[in-house]
């Protein structure tokens, strides 16, 4: 009988023990593994905004390449503008884009025939450089063809 009033009573210590609730150890093991979670997130924080930016540099210069292009695809097909640079890129010329960013634009424009008269296709590239806080030498290149209309 004393033997069933111990088990007994060492079950009901071991439910008791349960009901407790934590020890502190375990509660400082749930702190450091909470602790190195919010570490992480506040890293991951960090890089979205650093890249975010990067993002916004890249989508204003795709932005202004695009709208170079599509300017000299509207000039006349004889305009000086969309003369044969034998393969060489124009001057730079500087601007300045949102939140101060200074960015360069050049121009390319390639023939498809040395002569003039004969040119039936005009390839225009238009490359936009910029330096960023992370990397350097950052660029946007965009390529278009124009094709010579029967009437020009």
């Amino acid at each position: 009988m004393s033997r069933r009033i111990a088990s007994t009573n060492a079950n009901a210590s071991r439910a008791q023990r349960r009901r407790a609730g934590m020890s502190l150890v375990e509660i400082m093991v749930a702190m450091v593994v909470l602790s190195f979670g919010l570490l992480g997130v506040a890293a991951l924080q960090v890089r979205a905004i650093t890249e975010g930016t990067g993002g916004e540099h890249l989508s204003s210069a795709a932005a202004e390449a695009r709208n170079r292009v599509e300017e000299l695809g509207r000039l006349a097909w004889t305009d000086a503008a969309l003369a044969d640079d034998s393969g060489n890129w124009s001057a730079a010329t500087p601007f300045t884009g949102r939140q101060g960013q200074a960015y360069s634009r050049q121009d390319r424009i390639t023939w498809d025939n040395a002569d003039a008269d004969l040119v039936q296709l005009k390839q225009i590239e238009v490359r936009v450089s910029w330096d960023d806080a992370k990397r350097t030498g950052r660029q946007v290149l965009l390529t278009s063809t124009r094709l010579r209309e029967v009437d020009e």
